[in-house]
């Protein structure tokens, strides 16, 4: 009996020693590779996430100085507006002859469609922007705001 119970024992010690525990040398292979796989997922969505990050970062950029831009012009516009309508209150009790005295202040006067007199500026906006500005003036010299509009100009301007 002794050299059955022997046999085995001699037979495990010629065999490798990943087959005596149960486990083949294909398990640690699949569990590297697995491993590996997942780094280079974390790597690649890491870049990816970096790309999108730094493209998100530009276009918040551009828009605060879109906005910046915008919000200049209309404090410009609304100075320029309150100029006006300060010109035409002075000037009412002196003449309502309103095309001269705004001819003479300086502002250029375009004729209305309707045979009224009106007053355009336009206010930069960054390179590819504009506020247009058009004021009507009534017979009794009272500003009317006809137009507040932004409009996108060409580049080669």
């Amino acid at each position: 009996m002794p050299e059955k119970s022997l046999a085995p024992m001699a037979t495990a010690a010629r065999m490798p020693r990943h087959k005596v525990r149960g486990r083949s040398a294909l398990g640690i292979g699949v569990t590297t590779l697995v491993t590996v796989l997942v780094v280079m997922l974390l790597a690649a969505f890491s870049v990816l996430s970096l790309a999108s990050a730094r493209s998100d970062m530009r276009l918040s950029s551009m828009s605060a100085q879109s906005v910046s831009d915008y919000y200049a012009a209309d404090s410009e516009a609304t100075m320029w507006y309150s100029a006006l309508d300060s010109l035409l209150a002075r000037s009412a009790s002196q003449s309502t002859d309103w095309d001269r005295v705004l001819r003479n202040a300086g502002y250029s006067v375009q004729r209305a469609s309707d045979g009224g007199i009106q007053v355009r500026e336009t206010f930069a906006m960054g390179p590819y922007r504009e506020l247009v500005v058009t004021v009507a003036i009534a017979e009794n010299g009272t500003p009317m705001i006809r137009q507040w509009q932004t409009f996108s100009v060409a580049a080669n301007r």
